[in-house]
């Protein structure tokens, strides 16, 4: 993975040099000791871009289901609105990264609610274009700014610069991701730490109403 830029300086694995205002936890080095040559900090950047990308599909869901549209439904809309014209499904599915089997049950779905229509394409009859129809146009016209509205409101939370670092941090991470060896040799072994090791839950604190009603029944 390419290096990203980094506005705190830092040491491998994540710990920061001198000054740096991020402080590493003290599960950092037992992860890296039980994972021997993995970094604790490139493991929380990845884990925490799963959990902001599950958040994201479930805030654009959420506007979506409103409207009686899944995600995909509206991305499938928006592929062929953005093309300007009908398009065939396996290119939908292409632009959209899903399989054909997928594709289809989504197609299958907005032609149901009146949302596309599929027709024979003029240049190859034997081709099958999907199209929008006008209720589906519609529909992108209602959904589309409420999406924008609740981007607006939550990016709104950092200023340009901000988000321009983001995005090429982003853009790194993605790059690096596309470029991913698929013959890595094999990692080092798994140091599991001993039972012993392994801290044992904190006992719940007990609420002022719960001792009450125990000290009530003895």
């Amino acid at each position: 993975m390419p290096e990203l830029p980094s506005s705190t300086p830092r040491q491998r694995g994540g710990a920061p040099q001198t000054g740096a205002t991020s402080a590493r936890p003290p599960e950092a080095d037992a992860y890296e000791r039980e994972y021997p040559g993995a970094s604790w900090l490139a493991n929380r950047v990845l884990r925490e871009l799963e959990d902001v990308g599950s958040m994201t599909q479930a805030l654009v869901a959420g506007v979506t289901r409103r409207h009686r549209l899944s995600h995909a439904a509206l991305n499938a809309l928006a592929v062929i609105e953005g093309n300007g014209g009908p398009l065939p499904a396996g290119e939908i599915s292409a632009r959209m990264h899903i399989t054909s089997g997928t594709m289809t049950s989504v197609l299958d779905t907005l032609e149901r609610y009146g949302h596309i229509r599929r027709q024979a394409d003029p240049a190859d009859r034997r081709r099958v274009l999907i199209d929008l129809t006008p209720a589906a146009q519609a529909v992108l016209d209602r959904v589309l700014p409420e999406i924008q509205q609740a981007v607006t409101a939550v990016m709104g939370a950092l200023d340009d610069e901000a988000l321009h670092a983001l995005l090429r941090h982003l853009t790194a991470v993605r790059d690096a991701v596309a470029a991913a060896p698929t013959d890595l040799p094999p990692p080092a072994p798994r140091r599991t730490p001993p039972t012993s090791a392994v801290p044992k839950p904190r006992a719940q604190p007990v609420s002022p109403v719960r001792r009450l009603r125990d000290a009530r029944s003895t």
